[in-house]
């Protein structure tokens, strides 16, 4: 049986709308992530060197990040062990359709994996081949959410593992 920490497996973290701050328990949470993947609205561009202390991070922009810079573009797609990911933030989906709008907007790249942040909610769903993740909001609650944020288990073959991961909050 192989163990999710077992060298031959990359273990990516993914967070969504840090609004500005960084929450410490992250720093725990992705204390032995191989890679970070932020789906936007950073806020402050301190958070991404920060993460960067802990792995490298690929971002995108969100809608409270003072538009797309090379840093931040508004999609990002890429492949980490064998695994083709989309990440865009979410506010250029349609909120009725995410799923439809996010497997639209990644058609041409066919990720096995689409990424999204925006609606501060964690999700984990299939549409059609791709699974759709929200690591949900890594900041303090604003709509009765919990503070969460997601670890992509990628596996020998392609195959992956998705976990989230709540941040304890004790407000402020």
């Amino acid at each position: 049986m192989t163990s999710l920490h077992d060298a031959t497996i990359l273990t990516i973290g993914v967070i969504s709308d840090t609004h500005g701050v960084l929450l410490s328990p992250i720093f725990d949470i992705f204390a032995s992530v191989d890679h970070i993947l932020h789906a936007g609205d950073v806020q402050d561009m301190r958070i991404l060197d920060e993460l960067e202390e802990i792995a490298p991070v690929n971002a995108v922009c969100g809608n409270v990040d003072f538009g797309p810079t090379q840093r931040l573009p508004e999609k990002w797609s890429g492949t980490l062990a064998g695994v083709k990911i989309g990440m865009t933030h979410g506010h250029l989906l349609d909120p009725s359709k995410y799923n439809e709008s996010a497997a639209r907007m990644f058609q041409d790249e066919k990720p096995d994996i689409i990424i999204h942040g925006h609606s501060h909610r964690a999700k984990h769903e299939t549409y059609g081949k791709a699974s759709i993740l929200n690591p949900g909001a890594a900041c303090r609650p604003r709509f009765r959410d919990t503070p969460s944020v997601a670890l992509i288990f990628l596996k020998p073959g392609g195959k992956f593992h998705i976990e989230f991961r709540e941040i304890p909050w004790r407000g402020n």
